[in-house]
């Protein structure tokens, strides 16, 4: 099927550089925008996933994903180096320790959280973080070939499928989730254009995105090191997931001892198995 083919009533041209703009903006009406700024006004997470309708390399996913995250970051450091990874060891760490309000980036993530490795503790490990992202407000960007290339729960979770039809021009789905039939349902939100070039702010991580291709084709790393051990990888996953696990557990408690008057630490030490010392170094972090 062509970009021709869809029917103009279903589709909505949106830019994501607006004239005269150098950085990445959402436009006012874009589905996706809309989204975005709701998220933002709930405290919550959004996962999009950036794909070919025909699973071609090549045809700017990497830009894109790079532009829609260049447009959600609302730190001061913006879409740095340290915020994009071909590596899912990488993103889990990145996904606590970079501030709330950070866009991250996981480049052919078909590679490190494939469908055909459903049950390694790399993919469970992601699971958790897409699940609970709402603690860290965290905006995700995977790219890969073909959306169904990616574990099929992280898939299931992402809020938008955005599918490359050509190089400069999207088409946007919104993902929702069928819990009668355990399936994905797609809306289409039309399409979406971008220009294929990169200004300065997000250059320097495009450049070391297809640096760290260039080596992993290679079987190099940093300093001529291979790859991390897989299970050395799902380790270190699992510990970021369980760090992101604890904090949604620390934000629960806060706003239980905050919205009851007669809930005091002991009370809440007891309910949750943990000593009063503890929960008061809990309450006091907040």
């Amino acid at each position: 099927m062509s970009t021709d083919d869809i029917d103009p009533a279903d589709v909505l041209e949106d830019d994501l550089l607006l004239p005269g703009q150098k950085r990445a903006t959402f436009p006012e009406d874009c589905p996706l925008g809309k989204l975005y700024r709701k998220r933002v006004a709930q405290n919550r997470d959004l996962t999009v996933i950036v794909s070919d309708w025909n699973l071609e390399r090549g045809s700017g996913k990497t830009t894109l994903a790079l532009r829609l995250a260049q447009a959600a970051d609302r730190t001061d450091e913006g879409v740095t180096r340290e915020k994009a990874s071909l590596s899912a060891e990488e993103l889990t760490e990145a996904y606590t320790s970079k501030p709330k309000g950070s866009s991250l980036v996981f480049d052919e993530a078909e590679a490190g959280i494939s469908n055909r490795r459903a049950m390694s503790g790399v993919n469970e490990a992601m699971r958790k973080i897409v699940g609970m992202g709402r603690v860290e407000q965290k905006y995700l960007f995977l790219t890969t070939p073909g959306v169904h290339q990616i574990d099929s729960d992280i898939r299931a979770m992402a809020d938008v499928w955005v599918m490359v039809r050509e190089v400069g021009r999207a088409q946007m789905y919104r993902v929702r989730f069928n819990p009668f039939e355990g399936t994905a349902l797609t809306d289409n939100w039309g399409i979406l254009r971008w220009p294929d070039e990169r200004p300065g702010e997000i250059e320097d991580t495009y450049r070391q995105l297809t640096k760290d291709k260039r080596a992993a084709l290679r079987g190099e790393g940093d300093d001529g090191a291979g790859y991390v051990d897989a299970s050395e990888a799902a380790e270190s996953a699992e510990r970021a997931a369980d760090v992101a696990e604890r904090q949604k557990r620390d934000e629960l408690l806060r706003t239980i001892y905050e919205q009851n008057d007669d809930m005091t630490q002991q009370k809440l030490a007891d309910s949750v198995g943990l000593s009063r010392s503890r929960v008061a170094d809990i309450l006091s972090d907040g």
